[in-house]
């Protein structure tokens, strides 16, 4: 157990011990001079006029706790202190294991809270008020918790700007491992929550966020992130609306320009699911500037009455592995309830819309239209703070009940924590009716990037690089190969086989097997990876096709229709006892679902006759066809990009093509969709070292750990360089450092098959030649670095108004004196090859 040093603002003197509750403290800075590792800092009930500055090192098993007595109201009070808008009242700065606890962060003139450079901090019961420069900011953190605390009316101007840029209420920046829950954010002149650019893993959960005026809860630039079962809400209060007179947005996704389409902080693995949002400007806008989303899913969600769009899609470019399903929408007062710039790579699918969405968000399959959403309390008056979820639970009776899809992770409960059934509910709420879905519908997939391959029966993977034969890789029955008439009319690359004049390329004779196994089950499906050259080929143009003709076919997959039918959709003809024998009545995919991007075009026909034609894992066009294939005609070959006729040439590039003697589910389609983008993750190189390891006197010991690399395939080999020459490949090294400087360390780790990832920490370690004799409490002492050199060029102490002194040791030496420690960082780090590097062991009583 640690000291608990006692704090009163009534009756302490910080000439008292602080360690006995009848001698407290009398400022919580004086506390804070003397604790170490494992010490507790109980702190009476009162005001303190008084800036914090928290350096300490915690361990793990023994944190830095700083809290208030228990029914105590302890107010941090900075409305007689200088702080700029760029500071803050209370900073926590290179830091690890410390807790703040029920404290009241008041009137700064700048931020309440800076976090800084520390690891494992926690932030719990604290409120936040009336900052002038935003709430709480942490940045570069690894392993932060912000929860239960109360932020409300900062940034309290109107256009929410501050020094920085930036008066978020609750942001983070450049961190990892980031829980941010059962907060109620509110009333702030700028976004609520933000996590902003270079996190990864983040969690925003169970927050309450209203009348934020910028929006409520938003994400740049970070990867790996879950917004889950969070409460947004905006009242219309005229005080609170953004510089067009308009409601903030609930939830929003953006890229800076650098990262719209890629990069290493191009937003990607975003969960929004089971949030409810209400009366806001747009329920969810992603990016104003462009860009795409990638790996990103909003599922689950209820939005209701928004004054925009109830979702906005702002993007340019085609979307990767991008899924918008299981959503309540209902529209607010504007009319068009989902605008979408480019809607390419997106999944819409089971989602419940009060108004007709639109043919090209709308899926004919899964998708409900319906007025009476059937939620508990829709027409609850929605009041600043009185804003309850149970309102938005689904009532007996809805349609939103059991019309979900099942999803295989991140939805497993409600916003109520209630389990979901296999048959889920569409929404936020999960009605207690325990309904379970077809078991075949929801089984097993195979591994991530393996392809469905039950009931294939031809497979062609344009992978052959050169020559006039395209092999059939399935590996069912006799190969189907595939012989290019004339060569010169295509292009091999490692995308596939460009075609780029009309051409014939058909199998050498009946496709025998394929016709064979359909005709056998009733059942088909043909698969596409394809990029077509144009969108105004017609006729249809031949993707796929078994056909003697251009009047008669067993089943053919093409893109446009004919006449003035307009070009840019996909249609299958399928012969049938009761279809023609030219495949008629068709199934058509929408006007503009055939685009010049790569597309993943499935159609799949159940022997209970569904036919089903999806693109990018959503259905476009469904149609009942009846009938069997008893009527197929065997001596009919396979082919792709045209006719036999020679009249209905394709032009683009194949990827893949397969097809199958059964139809594949829906999950199936999307898993083989998946399947074409996925990519390995790649090896991923950390360290970390005990808190007390940061600095030591020479000879300096240092234990290092690897345990958090990893590699999907294993890791094979470890290079350390620590900075001093020296070197190791061990897994988990101990170091010894025998002369005093500044060290740099890097870890370099290489997976099973080749590849690598590096990690360095510029300034990790401080050695020095003998340990530095103590200071009287409430003083600090740093040194001024030249990173290059390790060279000690200035030496600094902080003053207990934290006014700084720095001494330069080189001639002439000279004396400066700044505001604070932000202040000498400002000044001569910024562009000198300087680093402050905070030295002291305060002591302790």
């Amino acid at each position: 157990m640690g000291t608990t040093y006692y704090v009163s603002a009534a009756n302490g003197n910080n000439n008292n011990p602080g360690n006995e509750s009848n001698k407290p403290l009398r400022t919580i800075q004086a506390a804070i001079n003397k604790a170490q590792a494992g010490d507790a800092i109980s702190v009476g009930g009162g005001s303190y006029s008084e800036r914090l500055h928290i350096q300490k090192p915690g361990t793990v098993g023994s944190p830095l706790v700083i809290a208030a007595q228990e029914g105590q109201e302890v107010i941090i009070d900075g409305s007689r202190l200088p702080i700029s808008e760029d500071s803050a009242l209370v900073v926590v700065q290179q830091s690890q294991d410390i807790a703040l606890v029920g404290l009241a962060i008041r009137n700064s003139g700048g931020r309440g809270l800076l976090i800084s450079k520390s690891s494992r901090v926690t932030i719990s019961g604290c409120v936040i008020e009336l900052s002038h420069g935003g709430g709480l900011l942490g940045e570069r953190c690894d392993t932060l918790r912000i929860e239960k605390c109360k932020i409300h009316h900062s940034a309290n101007r109107f256009l929410a700007s501050g020094a920085s840029g930036s008066s978020v209420a609750l942001a983070v920046r450049h961190s990892k491992d980031v829980i941010i829950q059962e907060n109620v954010v509110h009333e702030n002149s700028d976004e609520g929550i933000l996590i902003q650019v270079g996190c990864e893993a983040v969690v925003v959960r169970k927050n309450t966020c209203y009348d934020n005026r910028n929006g409520q809860i938003g994400v740049i630039s970070s990867i790996d992130v879950l917004i889950d079962s969070n409460l947004c809400y905006h009242t219309g209060n005229q005080q609170l609306l953004d510089l067009q007179g308009g409601r903030g947005p609930g939830i929003t996704k953006h890229d800076l320009a650098r990262y719209k389409t890629g990069g290493a902080w191009h937003t990607r693995k975003l969960r929004v699911i089971n949030n409810i949002v209400v009366g806001c400007g747009a329920g969810f806008r992603s990016s104003r500037s462009g860009g795409r989303l990638t790996n990103f899913q909003l599922a689950h969600n209820t939005i209701l009455d928004s004054t925009s769009n109830s979702i906005e899609l702002n993007v340019k470019g085609p979307s990767i592995l991008s899924y918008i399903e299981n959503n309540l929408i209902a529209s607010g007062s504007t009319p068009e309830i989902a605008r979408v710039s480019n809607g390419d790579g997106v999944v819409w699918r089971n989602n419940l819309w009060s108004i007709f969405p639109g043919p090209r968000i709308f899926n004919p399959v899964s998708d409900i239209v319906e007025t009476n959403l059937g939620l508990a309390g829709v027409s609850t008056p929605v009041v600043a703070g009185a804003v309850t979820a149970d309102s938005y639970k689904l009532a007996s009776g809805s349609v939103a009940i059991d019309r979900g899809v099942f999803l295989r992770e991140n939805a497993e409960v409600d916003f109520w924590g209630n389990r979901r059934d296999s048959l889920p509910d569409i929404g936020a709420s999960e009605y207690p009716n325990s309904v379970e879905a077809d078991p075949i519908e929801n089984g097993p997939l195979p591994n991530p990037g393996t392809r469905v391959t039950d009931g294939l029966v031809v497979l062609y993977k344009f992978d052959e690089g050169r020559g006039k034969d395209i092999k059939d890789g399935s590996g069912v029955g006799q190969a189907l190969n595939l012989r290019i008439r004339d060569e010169s009319a295509v292009r091999w690359s490692s995308d596939g086989l460009h075609v780029e004049k009309p051409v014939r390329i058909v199998s050498e004779g009946p496709a025998k097997k394929v016709n064979d196994a359909c005709r056998a089950t009733n059942e088909i499906t043909l698969e596409a990876w394809v990029t077509p050259a144009n969108i105004t080929q017609d006729g249809p143009a031949r993707i796929i096709s078994i056909s003697s003709n251009k009047v008669n076919r067993n089943v053919t997959l093409g893109q446009g229709l004919w006449g003035d039918e307009a070009p840019n959709r996909y249609m299958v003809r399928l012969r049938t006892t009761q279809t023609s024998a030219n495949g008629l009545p068709a199934v058509i995919s929408p006007p503009g679902t055939a685009t010049a991007s790569l597309s993943h075009v499935v159609y799949t026909r159940t022997s209970a006759g569904l036919a089903t034609l999806y693109i990018n894992g959503q259905a476009r066009g469904v149609l009942n066809v009846g009938g069997k294939f008893t009527n197929w005609d065997s001596s009919m070959a396979i082919m792709i990009a045209n006719e036999l006729s020679d009249d209905r040439p394709w032009l683009g590039l194949f990827r893949l093509a397969a097809v199958y003697s059964r139809a594949l589910k829906s999950a199936e389609v999307l898993h083989n969709y998946e399947a074409g983008f996925y990519v390995p993750e790649p090896p991923t190189a950390e360290f970390s070292i005990q808190a007390g390891d940061v600095e030591g006197v020479a000879p300096h010991i240092v234990e290092f750990d690897s345990s958090g690399s990893s590699a999907e395939a294993g890791i094979a080999g470890y290079f350390w360089e620590f900075g001093d020459g020296q070197t190791s490949n061990q897994a988990n090294p101990t170091h010894t450092y025998s002369a005093p400087g500044i060290f740099t360390v890097s870890l370099t780790i290489t997976d099973k098959k080749g590849k690598t990832a590096t990690i360095t920490k510029a300034g990790l370690i401080t050695v020095v030649t003998a340990p530095l004799p103590p200071l009287p409490t409430h003083y600090a002492r740093f040194i001024m670095v030249e990173v290059d050199t390790s060279i000690v060029r200035a030496f600094g102490v902080q003053y207990p108004n934290y006014r700084c002194a720095v001494l330069w040791n080189e001639e002439p030496s000279h004396l400066m004196v700044f505001a604070d420690a932000d202040d000498v960082e400002r000044s001569l780090t910024k562009d000198a090859n300087l680093v402050l590097v905070w030295v002291d062991e305060l002591e302790s009583d």
